[in-house]
Protein backbone atom coordinates (compact mmCIF):
# COMPACT_ATOMS: atom_id res chain seq x y z
CA UNK A 1 0.00 0.00 0.00
CA UNK A 2 1.47 3.34 -1.27
CA UNK A 3 -0.08 5.41 1.26
CA UNK A 4 0.96 3.80 4.00
CA UNK A 5 4.23 3.75 3.31
CA UNK A 6 4.11 7.82 2.21
CA UNK A 7 1.93 8.62 5.32
CA UNK A 8 4.86 6.95 7.68
CA UNK A 9 7.89 8.05 5.83
CA UNK A 10 6.50 11.63 6.55
CA UNK A 11 5.62 11.22 9.73
CA UNK A 12 9.18 9.69 10.25
CA UNK A 13 10.61 13.42 9.15
CA UNK A 14 7.68 15.18 11.26
CA UNK A 15 9.62 13.22 14.17
CA UNK A 16 13.27 13.48 13.32
CA UNK A 17 12.43 17.55 13.81
CA UNK A 18 10.82 16.66 16.83
CA UNK A 19 13.68 14.62 18.00
CA UNK A 20 15.92 17.38 17.50
CA UNK A 21 13.84 20.21 19.66
CA UNK A 22 13.55 17.43 22.45
CA UNK A 23 17.56 17.29 22.27
CA UNK A 24 17.82 21.27 22.57
CA UNK A 25 15.41 21.28 25.63
CA UNK A 26 17.89 18.67 27.18
CA UNK A 27 21.09 20.36 26.60
CA UNK A 28 19.19 24.06 27.67
CA UNK A 29 17.54 21.94 30.94
CA UNK A 30 13.69 22.95 29.12
CA UNK A 31 10.52 21.60 31.12
CA UNK A 32 8.30 24.70 29.50
CA UNK A 33 6.26 23.68 26.26
CA UNK A 34 7.96 23.95 23.37
CA UNK A 35 6.39 24.12 19.90
CA UNK A 36 6.42 20.49 18.43
CA UNK A 37 5.42 19.96 14.94
CA UNK A 38 2.42 18.08 14.19
CA UNK A 39 3.46 14.20 13.00
CA UNK A 40 0.49 13.59 10.72
CA UNK A 41 0.75 11.99 7.75
CA UNK A 42 0.08 15.06 5.72
CA UNK A 43 3.46 16.32 4.14
CA UNK A 44 2.51 20.07 3.49
CA UNK A 45 0.80 19.85 7.24
CA UNK A 46 3.59 22.92 9.36
CA UNK A 47 1.07 22.86 12.34
CA UNK A 48 2.86 23.09 15.91
CA UNK A 49 1.77 21.80 18.87
CA UNK A 50 2.62 23.43 22.51
CA UNK A 51 3.97 20.53 24.48
CA UNK A 52 6.01 19.99 27.49
CA UNK A 53 9.37 17.97 26.74
CA UNK A 54 8.53 15.38 29.20
CA UNK A 55 5.45 15.00 27.79
CA UNK A 56 7.15 14.48 24.86
CA UNK A 57 8.96 12.02 25.88
CA UNK A 58 6.24 9.83 26.98
CA UNK A 59 4.46 9.90 24.14
CA UNK A 60 7.64 8.38 22.15
CA UNK A 61 8.85 6.25 24.43
CA UNK A 62 6.04 3.88 22.89
CA UNK A 63 7.37 2.81 19.43
CA UNK A 64 4.28 3.28 17.56
CA UNK A 65 2.99 6.06 18.49
CA UNK A 66 2.72 9.87 17.20
CA UNK A 67 1.28 13.00 18.35
CA UNK A 68 -1.25 15.03 15.83
CA UNK A 69 -3.19 17.91 16.21
CA UNK A 70 -7.60 17.04 16.75
CA UNK A 71 -8.53 16.29 13.49
CA UNK A 72 -5.31 15.18 11.93
CA UNK A 73 -5.71 11.53 12.90
CA UNK A 74 -5.98 8.83 10.21
CA UNK A 75 -7.93 6.62 10.41
CA UNK A 76 -6.44 4.28 7.19
CA UNK A 77 -3.51 3.75 9.18
CA UNK A 78 -3.81 4.93 12.95
CA UNK A 79 -6.19 4.78 16.10
CA UNK A 80 -6.42 7.27 18.60
CA UNK A 81 -4.95 5.42 21.84
CA UNK A 82 -4.88 9.41 24.12
CA UNK A 83 -6.46 12.43 23.91
CA UNK A 84 -4.93 15.88 25.09
CA UNK A 85 -6.14 19.40 24.98
CA UNK A 86 -3.52 20.31 22.62
CA UNK A 87 -3.02 16.71 20.47
CA UNK A 88 -4.02 13.16 20.16
CA UNK A 89 -1.58 10.54 20.65
CA UNK A 90 -1.93 7.97 17.62
CA UNK A 91 -0.47 4.18 17.20
CA UNK A 92 0.26 3.08 13.81
CA UNK A 93 -2.03 0.06 12.60
CA UNK A 94 -1.55 -1.98 9.70
CA UNK A 95 0.95 -0.93 7.06
CA UNK A 96 1.91 1.86 8.29
CA UNK A 97 2.89 0.02 11.19
CA UNK A 98 4.79 -2.46 9.70
CA UNK A 99 6.56 0.44 7.51
CA UNK A 100 8.08 1.28 10.46
CA UNK A 101 9.22 -2.16 11.47
CA UNK A 102 10.74 -2.50 8.59
CA UNK A 103 12.42 1.32 8.69
CA UNK A 104 13.17 0.76 12.38
CA UNK A 105 13.84 -2.81 13.47
CA UNK A 106 14.94 -1.27 17.63
CA UNK A 107 12.96 -1.58 19.97
CA UNK A 108 11.73 1.86 20.65
CA UNK A 109 11.21 3.85 17.64
CA UNK A 110 13.52 6.95 18.89
CA UNK A 111 16.70 6.39 18.70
Amino acid sequence: MEFADAAARNEEVFRDVNDRIDAGADRLQVATPLPFHCECSDAACVEKISVAPDDYKHVVSERFHFMVIPGHENNEIERVVARHSEFLVVEKVGEARRQIERDHPQQRHRG
